[in-house]
């Protein structure tokens, strides 16, 4: 059995499916890839029995053939060949890759080890572009637990409703909310989608691509032209966010977004990455303080305030995140007179909150 093809189309799905591979899994059947060679097309399959994915290549063959090969060490050796054709000869319990003076001998196992992986189908579908699934997903991706004590929060909400999405992450710390308006959607059940699932789903999905997600009871299925991810959905109750969004804060600040994250950057560099800043908001002006066994740092920038003055302190990395993921030019900071969470918005407005809870110094 014998073919010809081009290295990059064979070599496309493998680099999008090999990270799914399983690398400490205790079935290091999970380290592998089944690939089907058939007359209707040549299809990838990856899975570590959480997160699966299915590639396509409209290559067809006049053979069908199943084979399990080691799927990181392929594309390895596919990635340092020349940007030619390739000739795969599959004999028994081998696979034989030639190209001009290079040639590969690769032991193959036994395809009925490989777990099956199904797509699904028959339940509820919404197509998106994917470029608003990667805005959705970067906009609050930061924010999920990795906790794993904490297991509902170790995934990004994810709801339906008529004519927008919306998607949210915490960690019971800080929270990132976002809506997206989509034209003509129909509402659809929240689900929780695994933080490792959504890392898949950034690195395998293409902005220009048009992308079906099929909602099952416990999975959900993410479909492109040439990929299908299959994800579990995480089982539980995700925390009531509407209701812990401080809308009431009365202490508004508004700041130029390149100013605020420059302050923090070089106050943050004398002290630990997650260790606390503080912030003090008085007349037009914003304090932004360190201190470390090293020393002191601070940096003082013009701000709209008209508050009263107050402090707090702040996981630095929090407040980074934060800013980073919020477009436009300012950002408006919301804080309550006494302790409690503090709310950061940009441009988008009700479309995108994030909260932070200071921290008690």
């Amino acid at each position: 059995m014998n073919i010809v093809i081009d290295k990059n189309i064979f070599l496309a799905p493998i680099t999008k499916l090999v990270g799914i591979t399983e690398k400490r899994s205790l079935m290091p059947i999970l380290s592998n890839l089944l690939i089907e060679f058939s007359p209707s097309g040549i299809r990838f399959y990856s899975t570590d029995l959480e997160v699966s994915a299915i590639g396509y290549i409209d290559y067809k063959t006049d053979f069908d053939k199943k084979i399990i090969i080691h799927g990181k060490k392929l594309q390895e050796i596919l990635r340092e060949m020349e940007n030619s054709d390739l000739s795969l000869e599959i004999t028994d319990n081998i696979l034989l890759i030639k190209q001009k003076q290079s040639e590969f001998v690769l032991s193959l196992q036994d395809p009925e080890e490989f777990p099956e992986v199904k797509e699904i189908s028959g339940y509820e579908e919404v197509f998106i572009n994917g470029r608003t699934l990667l805005e959705m997903i970067n906009k609050v991706d930061f924010a999920i637990s990795l906790d794993e004590t904490r297991y509902v929060l170790t995934g990004m909400y994810m709801r339906g409703l008529e004519g927008n999405i919306i998607v949210v992450g915490t960690d019971g710390f800080r929270m990132s909310f976002y809506r997206k308006d989509v034209a003509g959607l129909k509402g659809f059940k929240g689900i929780i989608i695994p933080r490792r699932s959504i890392a898949e789903i950034e690195r395998i999905i293409d902005e220009e691509e048009e992308v079906k997600m099929c909602i099952g009871e416990k999975h959900i299925q993410f479909s492109t032209k040439n990929v299908t991810l299959i994800s579990r959905i995480i089982e539980g109750s995700f925390p009531d966010f509407e209701n812990v969004i401080p809308e009431s804060n009365v202490n508004v600040v508004r700041v130029d977004k390149d100013t605020i994250f420059r302050g923090l950057k070089k106050v943050s560099a004398i002290i630990g990455r997650a260790e606390p800043v503080k912030i003090t908001l008085y007349e037009n002006t914003m304090d932004i303080e360190a201190e470390s066994e090293i020393g002191r740092a601070k940096e003082v920038i013009e701000v709209d305030y008209k508050g009263e003055k107050i402090s707090m302190n702040f996981n630095v990395r929090f407040v980074l995140d934060v800013v980073s993921r919020i477009g436009g030019t300012d950002i408006i900071i919301k804080a309550p007179s006494v302790y409690g969470a503090v709310l950061f918005e940009g441009e988008e407005g009700k479309n995108h909150k994030n909260i932070i809870m200071p921290i008690r110094i």
